[in-house]
């Protein structure tokens, strides 16, 4: 028997019914996810789709391993992906199209709810109040104005700054600027960094994301990949992971956590710290948590930064006096 046959009320209730989910799912999705992301998932939704209608040619050419009302659903369930897929190649579509100026808003009453008016947002660099739906979301304190003659560099800076800068993590602008900034990064559980932490410096190139972020330990650490002077992070090992598709968030949840559990010992900044690793694991386990212990709490996570602000402030009444001494001579 022909597949639907005699049960075309029932079926087209069915496949109306996995449109209606595929709507209501709609709405779990958060706006914040980038185009980008949204063209990925309907592409991998429309591939399970696929793979559920070559499931069932292959059993109508190689017999009835499945039975008629089974083949039927399966059938429906792809129509309801391939549908779920198409809402969210259209959602990205009106993302990418949407108006910059009306894309860029704040809304207000989140706004309101933080303890910020709405004057005191307008006035600040790259932020105005006013109350459009969308892609900002409802519950969005800050959301980036983006200036339709901006580079795609500058507009990426902004939105994976502003991530970061919305989640769980502390961030500390230097400047105001988006593009070097602080963050407080905690050691991961179960190795012999847990309970540390440290103040992490970031620099975004002009590249970025096709080039990665300088990244560095203000307080130290014993590491063979850190070198363990300056802080700085071995650029090949950066260089062998980063990938344009990473943001900030990523370093954060998944690079360094991984870099300090499974450090590489073969493309050391330390090489006392490599050669301890590879020879005595133990006495190398053992060094890291007396670092922890005396460098990676929180004082001292909070002093390295206002060290590098006072060698800052320094350098910079080195350069007014050089310049104040040449005009004397």
């Amino acid at each position: 028997m022909a597949l639907f046959q005699g049960r075309i009320a029932r079926s087209v209730t069915a496949a109306a019914l996995a449109a209606a989910g595929a709507h209501a799912v709609m709405k779990f999705i958060p706006s914040s996810l980038q185009t980008f992301n949204l063209m990925q998932s309907s592409v991998a939704i429309l591939a399970l789709a696929s793979l559920a209608v070559l499931v069932v040619a292959h059993h109508s050419r190689n017999g009835q391993l499945l039975t008629q009302t089974q083949e039927e659903m399966i059938l429906i369930g792809a129509f309801g992906l391939t549908w779920f897929a198409i809402l969210i190649a259209l959602r990205a579509f009106r993302q990418r199209t949407v108006d910059p100026g009306l894309a860029a808003q704040t809304d207000l009453v989140s706004a309101t709810q933080a303890g910020r008016t709405g004057n005191e947002l307008a006035r600040e660099p790259g932020l105005t109040a006013g109350r459009f739906p969308y892609p900002c979301s409802s519950d969005s304190v800050y959301c980036v104005v983006e200036d339709g003659s901006s580079s795609p560099s500058k507009r990426r800076i902004e939105t994976d700054v502003m991530k970061l800068l919305m989640s769980d993590y502390e961030v500390n602008l230097v400047n105001d600027s988006m593009q070097e900034f602080y963050v407080r990064f905690y050691g991961p559980a179960e190795t012999p960094f847990a309970g540390g932490v440290w103040k992490i410096h970031v620099e975004l190139p002009d590249q970025y994301p096709f080039k990665s972020p300088s990244i560095g330990f203000m307080n130290k650490i014993f590491h063979p990949n850190i070198d363990e002077l300056s802080g700085s992070v071995c650029l090949d090992v950066i260089n062998q992971t980063w990938s344009p598709m990473f943001d900030m968030i990523n370093i954060f949840e998944v690079f360094l956590p991984q870099l300090l559990r499974y450090p590489n010992p073969n493309d050391p900044l330390n090489g006392e710290a490599a050669a301890l690793l590879m020879r005595h694991p133990k006495d190398y386990d053992a060094k890291v948590k007396e670092y922890v212990q005396r460098f990676a709490t929180k004082e001292a996570a909070d002093a390295a930064v206002d060290k590098d602000d006072d060698d800052d402030d320094d350098e910079e009444m080195s350069d007014i006096g050089s310049i104040s001494e040449d005009d004397d001579a």
